[in-house]
């Protein structure tokens, strides 16, 4: 299995740890959801006669929130033009949100281990509030869940640590006994603020290198692996 540990003297156990929670992260930590926004942005470039992006390129833009995709696909610092292909963008990924989306291996392995454990665990993303519900639910997830929180649930969005601190509160959980898993520096930022352990996963949207400058605590090649790292 490649699983990257870091030196367990950064915290008094890493096996047989007591985990109260689990806060997961969703865009390319549970959900390969790619494809379905990069279409999103590109309704709203062909909404106002722009090439469609690469997904190479759009995928790039995945993480930050919605607004930040927006301004990135639009290329453009004008609100009038920002707000309008907002609402393109969101009223075509209200629809197609799960077209092409599928939930990463090892997923449904790792929250059902969890879940005969008795961790709680809690769902935080940049992504819309109402678009986190409709994809949890749409991809059979919400049952795993005892808070899930999109980004406008909260005042503030990761990388700002409010969300979890939120999430961890709603589930009734301590910071120094939870994790948060998650595939990219936003998450690894957010859970460093906390503070609370962070792990990252490496089939998400975000090059290996930037993950390990993040200084997450374990780096894993899939979800599956944290079954192990988590014991």
């Amino acid at each position: 299995m490649a699983v990257k540990i870091l030196p367990v003297s950064l915290f008094k156990k890493r096996t047989h740890m007591n985990l109260d929670a689990a806060l997961f992260d969703l865009d390319g930590t549970l959900i390969d959801s790619k494809k379905d926004i990069a279409a999103a942005a590109n309704a709203a470039r062909v909404h106002f006669g722009m090439a469609p992006l690469p997904l190479e390129v759009a995928t790039t833009y995945i993480g930050w929130g919605i607004d930040h995709l927006n301004k990135k696909a639009l290329e453009t610092e004008d609100p009038a033009k920002l707000a309008e292909g907002l609402e393109v963008l969101k009223a075509y990924y209200r629809e197609h949100c799960v077209d092409q989306t599928l939930v990463f291996p090892g997923v449904f392995e790792l929250l059902d281990y969890l879940k005969g454990r008795g961790v709680k665990m809690g769902l935080v993303s940049n992504k819309p509030h109402e678009f986190t519900l409709i994809t949890l639910e749409k991809l059979k997830l919400t049952p795993y869940f005892g808070v899930a929180l999109g980004a406008d649930a909260t005042e503030f969005k990761k990388p700002h640590p409010g969300p979890l601190l939120e999430a961890l509160k709603r589930l009734g959980a301590k910071a120094e006994d939870s994790v948060m898993i998650g595939d990219s520096p936003v998450d690894a930022q957010a859970a460093k603020a906390v503070p609370m352990r962070v792990g990252l996963v490496k089939h998400g949207f975000v090059e290996e290198e930037k993950l390990r400058a993040s200084k997450p605590d374990w780096e894993a090649e899939s979800l599956k692996d944290f079954m192990e790292i988590l014991k």
